[in-house]
């Protein structure tokens, strides 16, 4: 016989389990014309760059952020010394960079972000976007950030022709699953930052666009948060 502990036991996991899928997207793999990775953990560029060797699309967009920039030595990835070159010469606020690989090779731009939140990456995916001629695109993100990822790209992006795609990163990769995202402090914290941002952007992104764009210009991220977004 089941008793109540067990019960509220099950109940809990349940619980959080749910939690954790609200935030969650994942469409499916499929054949695409490009694939956008979105600034953030390694393990994002590591499952990118896979998909990208495998065939799945030409052509692969990095977004990569200040705090990544060292890092991105790991990846098997050529164009490290002139990423290197471009932070150099380039303000600290603005070094934020979009690194587009295909077969012709390797190029890296500033990527002129607005805002440096999921809200303006979104704006500087759909400027990039509007320059290429793209049917299908897989976005690629942690997968608890991935419905956020969802909701502002397909808001800003609404009335283009290109149809996107949200792949979560695989769990052998994430530093934390479903299964076990309450035992850690750091993903409970992520996870409660998730829901909490989940929930403006749905607030914010359902007012006009002209005062949508007003909040978040005026809005001030933490720079301790900038490193997981």
């Amino acid at each position: 016989m089941t008793s109540a502990r067990e019960m509220f036991l099950r109940f809990r996991v349940f619980l959080l389990r749910s939690v954790y899928e609200g935030l969650t997207l994942d469409d499916g793999l499929r054949p695409a014309d490009l694939i956008i990775v979105t600034a953030g953990g390694m393990e994002r560029k590591q499952y990118g760059l896979e998909l990208f060797h495998r065939g799945v699309s030409p052509k692969i967009l990095l977004s990569v952020g200040r705090f990544e920039i060292r890092k991105m030595r790991n990846l098997d990835l050529e164009g490290f010394d002139e990423l290197v070159r471009w932070r150099e010469c380039t303000p600290m606020e603005e070094r934020h960079f979009f690194i587009a690989v295909d077969a012709s090779g390797v190029r890296i731009d500033k990527a002129k972000l607005p805002q440096w939140s999921t809200y303006g990456e979104a704006l500087a995916f759909r400027k990039f976007l509007e320059m290429e001629k793209t049917r299908r695109v897989i976005v690629i993100s942690t997968d608890v950030h991935l419905r956020r990822v969802a909701l502002t790209i397909n808001k800003l992006c609404r009335g283009m022709v290109t149809e996107f795609f949200y792949c979560p990163v695989p769990s052998h990769l994430a530093q934390f699953t479903k299964e076990n995202w309450w035992s850690f402090p750091q993903a409970r914290l992520y996870v409660f930052n998730e829901t909490v941002k989940l929930i403006g952007y749905h607030l914010i992104l359902s007012m006009p666009p002209w005062a949508a764009r007003l909040i978040f210009t005026a809005a001030r991220i933490p720079r301790s948060l900038l490193q997981y977004r």
